[in-house]
């Protein structure tokens, strides 16, 4: 078949079943749209996470306290022990290379 006749042949039967190729082109380009949408939002989230966890710079380390002992039961259910203090913070402050300490109490 040569290229021409396949021409011919392709839009005799594009013309004949007009609703069928509106449809298809259609959910060809809602498919289209949907991949582009998604790769969008995508990058745009991976883009805001990366934001948000570089804002402070890559120098820096957060030091919350924990519990000394678990019980399996929810945290939130059960008071958790605070075994850091303000003393702790000092001490920080003596290690080398270490520039600022901030102290945070959250009641």
């Amino acid at each position: 078949m040569r290229t021409r006749d396949f021409a011919r042949y392709t839009l005799t039967a594009v013309r004949a079943q007009r609703g069928r190729s509106l449809l298809t082109l259609t959910g060809i380009a809602i498919g289209v749209a949907a991949v582009v949408l998604l790769t969008a939002i995508g990058e745009g989230i991976h883009r805001f996470v990366l934001a948000e966890f570089s804002q402070f710079g890559t120098n820096l380390i957060a030091v919350t306290p924990g519990k000394t002992s678990t019980m399996g039961m929810s945290g939130a259910m059960i008071s958790n022990v605070r075994p850091l203090s303000v003393d702790d913070a000092r001490a920080l402050e003596q290690v080398p290379d270490v520039e600022a300490v901030v102290s945070v109490q959250n009641s």
